[in-house]
């Protein structure tokens, strides 16, 4: 058995590996590992699930069994723990952080990210040592008085992210003349981390956030919402700006305006991924946010340094980047690979097409944040003062769909040789007018299906060869 995915320890809640037995151990491994005999420090935030409770409960049995003191969080996203632990130069070296967070997964599912006392996720060397920790464990764990270990940070540390993104804000647009009215941003919380911080970011300034699907119950986080689910924040664009809305609040002149929505965001369940939605419905994904910040970046603060993506990257896309000069980066999908690429090659930005850009916030410090990603944004638009939309304009990628099939096992389904015929028919049938990639989710028991072909009707064709001919024992 292997506990490390793509992005931490994920799976169904009260199942194999998020039951309280199993997580017990974890949260000892996790503590045993980074302080071995010593007491350290360690801070938990979650996503808002239903389940995180008690999740926290049975890490924090482990956590205390190994001498350790547990300090909760609260709700928090997760590069808000991130940029805590990094900001914070804690007066101690023996400390981490965990969140409790599935991400861009249903609310039955949860899991668990791992974090050293710098706020970088931990290295598949810890994630290693933290296996044989958890398996070299093979008494049962019991705890007395887990209150005397436990203590609780929420109010300092959203007040530090809170403090942390203003900053980075006034950063971005230092030199900016505030425009005459308020830029209205409609934001998708999807029910999860940022519900509740979003509304207490940037209130002093020429940006009015305005939040929807931000009253997380423990079940409906990226319940038809969110990053994943665009076409609830699509619709509520169109449908607000199709209406002639008035208010003296959004001008500075006190004179009624009409109020519009300049610009759409929606984030994941734990925040660190942005898809932005322009006024006319546009989607703008990582590839087309990546490309924007690159393009930038290389004209107005002549950088021009590697630029890191994955193998979901657009095709047309990385054309734009040869086109343009910028060298372009590949690596497998995750971004903890992609940070590794980042590092190694002095890279500035990187990222993935579901929104998770990773950026330089501080000397060697990067982070994926959905909020940092729009400040970002928002820079290039007032610096070049476009829209949105003329930004996506500017941009010619490849159709391209992503196809989700559930399956039994995924390891079964890659291996059936009927399965490996369809594929090889498929990539002939592609030839040089496009590409396939196939590839096990991480996180999830999903197969994903990338196809991308000049003809975006030929994607439609492909794609039904695909469902038609696979082998229907193998899948859900």
């Amino acid at each position: 058995m292997k506990l490390f995915g793509t992005d931490g320890i994920r799976g169904k809640f009260n199942e194999s590996p998020i039951n309280h037995v199993q997580l017990v151990k974890i949260g000892y491994a996790f503590a045993k590992s980074l302080f071995n005999n010593q007491k350290g420090k360690i801070y938990i935030s979650h996503d808002g699930r239903e389940s995180a409770s008690d999740i926290e409960s049975a890490l924090s049995a482990g956590i205390i069994y190994q001498g350790s003191e547990v300090i909760s969080v609260g709700l928090l996203p997760t590069p808000a723990l991130s940029i805590c632990l990094n900001a914070q130069k804690l007066e101690t070296e023996l400390c981490a952080g965990i969140q409790i967070t599935a991400s861009h997964n249903p609310y039955h599912d949860n899991g668990v990210k791992f974090f050293d006392k710098n706020g970088f996720k931990v290295d598949s060397m810890l994630e290693q040592i933290i296996e044989n920790n958890y398996f070299n464990q093979t008494e049962e764990i019991h705890v007395k008085d887990k209150k005397n270990s436990k203590s609780d940070s929420s109010e300092i540390f959203n007040k530090r992210y809170i403090n942390y993104i203003n900053d980075y804000f006034l950063l971005k647009v230092k030199g900016i003349k505030s425009p005459e009215r308020k830029f209205n941003i409609l934001v998708d919380c999807a029910n999860g981390a940022t519900s509740k911080i979003i509304s207490e970011v940037l209130k002093d300034s020429f940006i009015n956030i305005i939040p929807i699907y931000n009253e997380p119950s423990g079940k409906n986080i990226n319940n038809n919402c969110g990053a994943t689910h665009t076409d609830a924040l699509k619709k509520f664009i169109f449908d607000f700006n199709s209406i002639n809305a008035n208010s003296s609040d959004y001008d500075k002149t006190r004179k009624p305006k009409e109020l519009k929505i300049d610009l759409g965001v929606a984030f994941d369940g734990d925040g660190d991924r942005a898809i932005f939605v322009s006024p006319s419905g546009k989607e703008i994904n990582g590839d087309d946010t990546l490309y924007i910040l690159a393009l930038f970046h290389k004209k107005f603060n002549k950088t021009n340094n590697p630029i890191v993506g994955t193998q979901m990257t657009n095709y047309g896309i990385q054309n734009l980047y040869k086109e343009n000069k910028i060298e372009f980066i590949e690596t497998e999908v995750g971004d903890k690979y992609v940070l590794k690429e980042m590092v190694k090659s002095g890279s500035s930005l990187g990222g993935e097409s579901s929104g998770h850009i990773l950026i330089p916030v501080a000397n060697d410090f990067y982070v994926g944040d959905g909020i940092i990603t729009l400040i970002s944004l928002l820079e290039v638009i007032f610096k070049q003062d476009k829209t949105i939309d003329e930004l996506k304009e500017e941009i010619i990628s490849a159709p391209s769909k992503l196809f989700n099939t559930k399956v039994i096992d995924k390891k079964i389904f890659l291996e059936d040789k009927i399965n490996a015929k369809v594929f090889l028919d498929l990539e002939k049938m592609v030839g040089p007018n496009g590409r396939l990639l196939l590839r096990p989710s991480g996180t999830e028991n999903l197969i994903r299906l990338l196809i991308e072909h000049e003809d975006a009707e030929q994607i439609e064709i492909l794609s039904k060869y695909f469902y038609d001919n696979i082998n229907k024992n193998t899948i859900v």
